[in-house]
């Protein structure tokens, strides 16, 4: 079998932003994109597997910027589903330690069929709004820390305001202090790491802003202030409108101490969203995914984010870049992820229609021709199955 896959002929959507390209030629060599460019222009490599993409649109894999998937019974399905609707990488904020051997495993082909796992883990205070590994003052926040680093963590994540889960919480419950924020941050940043905060309110938004935190996630009584915050420190803002979608909020109707602040903050939520829009604030696209069961199938609801950005004055087009380009860059990936360009992850959807047009193209499950993660095809519609390989080349390894 050809090490050289090629995929030829399709209006391509590279993750820039730019306008789409038509009648492009990607040449695939094992794992990475070897070329990029116009037929007539990049040669197609001789005995590649040419995919033709006529009349479809080649885009990069979307990334989901705010998982829960651990390495429970339950995380393989999930992340087989999200690739399958394509998603190729999932950024879980609560791997912690089970969910880090996961990723490792699917990075090195023991678990095939996968979105890659981008790890977080957490350190909490005690009684936050996230769990996992509680620490307390700033020293005991910096042992935290290393913890983690050791344990092999991506990225740190962290709260500094309550949710809408706990039945005994409000979304402007206190959580770390800022002098914990900064200890958090500054040691994350000792060992390369990125910090992302769980934050809905004041005051921890402006805390989290001062800390130097990379990445504030939710937002959803985000004020002014915060939001020229975060625009003036160049900060990524996740805000994660699923949450406080109608949807949602329906699909909770049982659980109505959730729902009572989410139909508050639904107008501010959005206004928030449409002001760091105005102000250049890079967004990105995350869900808590997989979210609420009764209401979204997985992988359903991070596409139909997409909507919600669009909704609140992104173009379909930036909306895409959000959930490809944006979410690479916010988690130090974007030198391998998130764009189709020579030298990066073969990571692309073949999809019906043009979603720089309408993104609602994407959340139409009808449209998603073919998924290919690390230069393997992974998933096909019923036209495209010829493709789709299930037997493993025992003499080439685990791909």
């Amino acid at each position: 079998m050809s090490e050289y896959k090629a995929v030829v002929h399709g209006l391509l959507i590279d993750g820039n932003g730019g306008e789409p390209v038509p009648d492009n030629v990607v040449v695939i060599s094992g794992k990475c994109i070897e070329a990029v460019g116009r037929w007539g222009e990049v040669a197609v490599p001789d005995g590649a597997e040419v995919i033709d993409a006529t009349g479809r649109t080649v885009m990069p894999g979307i990334i989901e910027g705010h998982a829960h998937v651990g390495g429970d019974a339950n995380a393989q399905r999930v992340l087989r589903l999200s690739l399958q609707r394509g998603i190729t990488t999932v950024c879980s904020v609560s791997s912690n330690i089970d969910g880090i051997r996961l990723r490792d495993d699917i990075e090195q082909g023991l678990v095939r069929g996968c979105a890659r796992v981008i790890a977080g883990c957490i350190v909490t205070c005690t009684n936050g709004h996230v769990k996992f590994r509680a620490a307390d003052g700033p020293w005991e926040v910096r042992k935290a820390v290393r913890e983690m680093v050791m344990a092999g963590a991506d990225f740190i994540k962290t709260a500094a305001s309550g949710g809408f889960y706990g039945e005994y919480e409000k979304c402007a419950s206190p959580n770390y202090t800022p002098e914990e924020l900064t200890a958090l941050v500054e040691e994350a940043h000792a060992w390369e790491l990125p910090v992302v905060v769980h934050c809905h309110t004041q005051p921890g938004l402006n805390w989290c802003i001062e800390a130097g935190v990379d990445q504030i996630h939710h937002g959803a009584f985000i004020d002014e202030a915060a939001v020229r915050g975060i625009a003036e420190q160049r900060l990524f803002y996740t805000p994660t409108l699923s949450v406080t979608c109608e949807r949602n909020i329906e699909g909770l109707a049982d659980q109505p101490w959730q729902t009572k602040e989410m139909k508050l903050s639904q107008p501010i939520h959005r206004a928030g969203v449409r002001l760091a829009h105005q102000l250049g604030v890079k967004l990105g696209v995350g869900t808590d995914y997989p979210g609420n069961p009764r209401s979204w199938d997985y992988g359903d609801r991070t596409l139909y984010e997409l909507q919600e950005l669009v909704a609140c004055g992104l173009s379909p087009m930036e909306a895409l870049v959000a959930a490809t380009r944006t979410n690479a860059d916010a988690y130090g990936r974007l030198d391998e992820l998130g764009t189709i360009e020579a030298g990066k992850r073969a990571d692309l959807l073949v999809v019906s229609g043009n979603p720089a047009e309408d993104v609602g193209a994407l959340y139409d499950a009808d449209n998603l021709n073919i998924v290919m993660k690390d230069g393997v095809v992974e998933s096909t519609d019923e036209e495209h199955k010829q493709y789709y390989r299930m037997r493993e080349d025992v003499t080439r390894g685990p791909r």
